[in-house]
């Protein structure tokens, strides 16, 4: 007995120098990148919630990780997760030129922040929510599983103006982009320690996204009262887009993805990786919002208010469409158990996201024209693709009770001169604090806390330009002179600071029979 004790010490205390060490990394590394946050528009991080998840982890959210490493899970369980964001996104635009909308003038635009809480207690499940159910049927030769999620969510809303000045209005005004996934999957074994899994998400996109439009700048509004140009960025010029679909089912438009990996054991070494695929199957390339509740205001100096129908007509004729494209995702992970108790794993996600370079808005109905409200408006994206590397100690008390410090480093999905109200990014790191205990013969209980850091970023030069807009709408629209336009960079420049500070807890309970 007192040689199993001795072990256990001293499990304990090399588990404790490697956390020691750990910790020292992560102070190290936020002391050199500063202290401001932020997360890749889009991207959901946790699937499964804040927990000892990845591809080697014998949890539920395998289904989403590495649909191989369901296999791990035995019996019949039932996971339930929750976690909940809380971000303040802050900027300050630079001045501009009154008269041309470039950067460089004596117009402060102004300052302005947005303050958000991303929690799943909606129906259909929120984001950062997680239902799954798995069964081994019986054996260690197949295993199955169903879980629904939001891999993809993006939210964030900034104040609204009732003289309609937003600093952010040409950029964002409201986004709330989300996308539900139903995903059934399938591990089998072959031999001793190979397995192989599939999956097949069935994805439902709904969304809404609020914004200005500077006709001025379009060229469709050039007299804003009395004969005197409007000049750039006048709210007299500026007509309200709000497309919106609703959040339920019935609102969604659908698409497919497909998902697969593998899973290897040797001795004390585990290895995952897994894919997921783009959506396929949509009306369009990527994802499609059907907005049915779209509304549209004209600018002020065209009379303002929401545009209607023909006189006389009683039925609603004014429609939004949008659509924008998602990632393909690899995911890969080599877990170590050093000794027993004590995990160390590393893992890695690449994100595909440089197809994602535009969210293209079209409008449909028979008065737009007339109130001079363009009817196709090209929102500028231009992401990258995103390296999340994670790294995680843990160590288990008496098989009942798991801490655990994870690392997460990720690159940036946006250059910092696309960045804008709509798409705040930069490099960024998370450590994070894990926590896992046995309530129960049957019932776990996980959480876990982090704090996402990352530099301000600084704008100057912006991608946007303004003077594009200029010089297309006087030439007459020609292709050559109007490809920035067509390419959704011909707007206002958001030239300026950017900060966002996030921070992420999540709950997971987890019933096992």
């Amino acid at each position: 007995m007192r040689f199993v004790d001795d072990r256990v010490r001293r499990a304990g205390v090399a588990a404790g120098s490697a956390v020691t060490a750990f910790a020292a990394a992560v102070v190290t590394v936020l002391v050199v990148t500063g202290a401001d946050a932020s997360a890749a528009p889009l991207d959901e991080p946790f699937v499964g919630g804040l927990s000892f998840t990845g591809p080697t982890s014998p949890s539920l959210s395998a289904i989403y990780w590495n649909p191989a490493a369901l296999g791990l899970v035995r019996g019949t369980q039932v996971m339930v997760s929750g976690g909940v964001r809380l971000s303040t996104t802050t900027l300050t635009r630079a001045s501009i030129n009154h008269d041309s909308g470039a950067p460089g003038g004596t117009f402060a635009p102004g300052a302005a922040t947005a303050h958000d809480v991303m929690q799943p207690a909606q129906w259909p499940i929120g984001p950062g929510a997680f239902l799954g159910v798995s069964s081994d049927l019986g054996g260690d030769r197949f295993t199955i599983g169903f879980a629904t999620y939001m891999p993809y969510v993006q939210q964030i809303k900034f104040a609204l103006s009732p003289a309609g000045t937003e600093p952010t209005r040409y950029q964002a005004l409201q986004i709330d982009l989300r996308n539900l996934a139903l995903v059934p999957a399938l591990s089998i074994r072959f031999g001793n320690d190979f397995r192989v899994g599939i999956s097949t998400g069935f994805l439902f996109s709904t969304g809404r996204l609020s914004f200005a439009e500077d006709t001025a700048l379009d060229g469709v509004t050039k007299d804003c009262g009395g004969g005197a140009a409007c000049g750039a960025e006048n709210p007299q010029a500026a007509a309200r887009y709000d497309v919106s679909s609703g959040n339920g089912l019935g609102d969604a438009k659908f698409s497919v993805t497909l998902g697969g990996g593998i899973y290897y054991r040797r001795q004390n070494v585990e290895i995952g990786l897994a894919y997921s695929s783009r959506p396929l199957g949509s009306s369009v390339p990527g994802v499609e919002v059907g907005g049915e509740r779209t509304t549209v205001t004209a600018p002020p100096v065209n009379g303002g208010g929401l545009v209607t129908c023909p006189t006389g007509s009683t039925t609603r004729c004014v429609f939004g469409d949008l659509s924008y494209r998602l990632p393909d995702v690899w995911i890969g992970g080599v877990t170590w158990r050093r000794r027993p108790g004590l995990e160390v794993t590393l893992m890695a996600r690449w994100i595909w996201f440089h197809l994602h370079d535009r969210i293209d808005v079209r409008l449909t109905g028979p008065t737009l024209e007339a109130a001079g409200v363009p009817e196709h408006v090209v929102l500028y994206r231009g992401f990258r693709d995103v390296w999340d590397v994670r790294g995680r100690i843990s160590y288990w008390f008496h098989e009942r009770v798991r801490l655990g410090a994870q690392l997460r480093v990720e690159t940036s999905a946006v250059d910092p001169s696309a960045v804008n109200a709509a798409a705040v990014d930069g490099l960024s790191v998370e450590p994070m604090l894990l926590a896992e205990a046995r309530l129960s013969r049957h019932l776990w209980l996980s959480a876990g806390y982090g704090l996402t850091l990352m530099g301000e970023v600084t704008v100057n030069p912006s991608v946007f330009d303004p003077t594009r807009a200029t010089a297309c709408a006087g030439s007459g629209n020609d292709l050559d002179a109007c490809v920035a336009r067509n390419a959704g960079q011909a707007r206002p420049t958001a030239a300026g600071t950017y900060t966002r500070v996030v921070q992420d807890l999540g709950l997971t309970m987890t019933a096992k029979f």
